[in-house]
């Protein structure tokens, strides 16, 4: 992964984010995840890895990096949300952060996303230390100015919710 981010495609992005990159790789791998490279992008970014649980029948991605010009973000993508309260509660606030700040909070009706039979399969609901939210999973849960020191707990939080049975 790093020898590919040495590539001068990525130029754009600093040295902190590539060592991001690197860290995040190598701890979703040893977890058991894998990706499929770096892939051309349009919506979030230029570039993106998408990380999966192996061995589904269908490749549900679990978490994406986006390359952008201005550098990179992280999206991780959650489901039961409440079933893993008491582990967000308890997570240092980087982890916390889009789960409890007002970034992404659902504007439904007025939405314009995937409402069918006026309900919307990009709504997360849950409870975060006694407060309801309402999100929209279609922009939340996403992770800016990360540290590779940090790396292997974005992985954990995936970990927590999605367990890998025969880890490597």
């Amino acid at each position: 992964m790093k020898k590919l981010l040495d590539n001068p495609i990525y130029d754009c992005i600093s040295e902190e984010d590539k060592n991001f990159i690197a860290a995040f790789n190598e701890a979703m791998l040893i977890s058991g995840y894998e990706n499929n490279g770096i892939q051309p992008y349009v919506v979030f970014g230029k570039h993106k890895i998408e990380y999966y649980k192996p061995g589904t029948k269908n490749k549900k991605y679990l978490a994406r990096v986006y390359i952008r010009d201005d550098g990179i973000v992280l999206r991780l993508y959650f489901s039961d949300i409440d079933k893993h309260r008491n582990y967000i509660e308890n997570s240092p606030d980087f982890i916390k952060k889009p789960f409890i700040d007002n970034s992404h909070d659902c504007k439904m009706p007025n939405c314009k996303g995937m409402i069918t039979n006026g309900k919307c399969r990009y709504r997360k609901t849950y409870t975060v230390d006694g407060v309801p939210r309402v999100k929209c999973a279609e922009q939340s849960f996403m992770y800016y100015g990360m540290s590779m020191e940090n790396a292997a707990r974005y992985v954990e939080l995936l970990l927590e919710f999605y367990p890998i049975k025969n880890r490597k």
